[in-house]
């Protein structure tokens, strides 16, 4: 062992991995002059040693990954140095991304980052939080040994429970620190997929607490507990019903984590009006309203048109901005999803003809509606849900085929 080795200290008896992605702005710890009111949104070094600590293992150099998140990198050996929310989760993403692993070596067995996008896909396409956490845990458990997770929902008490459990880990790492990277960005990512702030009522960690200084409690915002049996977030089950308001475009542009650089920041505080008009206009055009004015997004919203142009202008956008958003959004989404011809999508979102969307989606994405679903078809993305389409297209076959034989079995009964 060397003598950066030497350095890191270590604490384990737990086990946890991984998290999604976003890029945050760092910040030399130099510049940093904190009040009494900033010290609890700091974050000891012991803390950022021990996630550093499987790159230490596999001789990648921890200063060169600080360099490379814009912290100074002098800080590795200073024991009483801080980060702020905005460094620690810029040094995570960095390590993930240099590592190609969003375990950040805490495990045997690798982690790309291609699987963090597969299960976000696969929960971000679900109706309801319920229903996304089942379908993102059965696809980890699926492909991962070393990964297990379940959503317990017991018919005799009001909360809901998902337990986290690791195995395989590498030796001399802080298996805590794993635990607890994946169950609050896991929370991060469950309230960002809502749109809101899911209360929790208790987290449990099966480590005792580290003695080094960091805020449990403005992370999850409920009783902490350790030294506990399983490790575990907890919350109403009355949370499971929420309907999943992001949509994959969201996700694959990077929208969470990209919005929230701050370790500290939940979704669910970022409410902001830009994000409220948004989801009306989707809503408007599910029930048909292909162009909705801002008069009448401002009399839902209960404020006046200028009222609503003035709140989006403070946040650096317009309802126009907006509405094109949206418009694109569907548009990948009906090419994409749906055997639609370019001319009825262009119906669909509001285009009175088809040259006018095709121009739109131009300035857009830089290529036709048509070169853009073949790429995607090139790219296997339609092929493979052809293929579903053609499972399900045999399955309502056979379904058929016995329906049909039962009812013919029936009229010779009767006869």
């Amino acid at each position: 062992m060397n003598k950066v080795d030497n350095i890191v200290e270590i604490h384990s008896n737990q086990s946890s991995p991984t998290a999604v992605h976003p890029p945050a702005a760092g910040v030399s710890l130099s510049q940093i002059t904190m009040s009494s009111s900033d010290y609890d949104a700091q974050v000891s070094m012991y803390f950022a040693r021990g996630f550093l600590r499987g790159a230490v293992l596999q001789g990648y150099d921890p200063k060169a990954i600080l360099r490379q998140a814009g912290i100074d990198p002098s800080i590795y050996h200073n024991r009483s140095a801080r980060m702020s929310g905005v460094q620690l989760q810029k040094l995570v993403i960095t390590l993930r991304d240099t590592m190609d692993d969003h375990y950040m070596g805490f495990l045997k067995v690798r982690g790309k980052l291609a699987m963090d996008v597969h299960s976000g896909l696969a929960a971000v396409q679900e109706e309801t939080l319920g229903q996304a956490i089942r379908q993102l845990d059965e696809f980890i458990n699926a492909v991962r040994d070393d990964e297990i997770r379940g959503l317990h929902i017991p018919a005799d008490d009001d909360f809901a429970t998902l337990t986290f459990q690791f195995s395989g880990f590498n030796r001399d790492v802080n298996q805590h620190l794993l635990y607890l990277l994946r169950m609050y960005w896991g929370y991060r990512f469950y309230c960002w997929l809502v749109g809101r702030q899911i209360k929790l009522t208790s987290v449990s960690f099966t480590a005792s607490r580290p003695q080094h200084h960091f805020d449990y409690n403005r992370c999850f915002d409920c009783e902490v507990l350790f030294d506990q049996p399983t490790n575990s977030i907890s919350f109403s089950q009355a949370n499971l019903v929420l309907p999943v308001v992001r949509n994959k475009f969201a996700l694959l542009d990077g929208d969470y984590p990209q919005k929230f650089p701050d370790w500290f920041s939940v979704p669910g505080h970022d409410q902001s009006v830009a994000n409220q008009v948004e989801q009306i206009l989707i809503e408007l055009r599910e029930d048909g309203m292909f162009t909705p004015s801002i008069k009448l997004v401002a009399e839902i919203m209960h404020m006046g048109r200028r009222t609503l142009s003035r709140k989006l202008s403070k946040e650096q956008l317009s309802f126009q901005k907006i509405r094109t958003k949206v418009r694109r959004e569907l548009a990948k989404k009906y090419l994409l999803d749906s055997d639609l011809s370019i001319g009825n999508i262009a119906v669909k979102i509001g285009f009175l003809e088809p040259s006018d969307f095709t121009r739109a989606f131009m300035r857009w994405e830089g290529q036709t509606p048509s070169e853009f679903r073949a790429q995607q078809c090139r790219n296997g993305y339609i092929k493979a849900r052809k293929n579903k389409w053609d499972e399900d297209s045999e399955h309502k076959s056979d379904a058929r085929t016995k329906t049909g034989a039962l009812l013919l079995t029936a009229n010779h009964s009767a006869d």
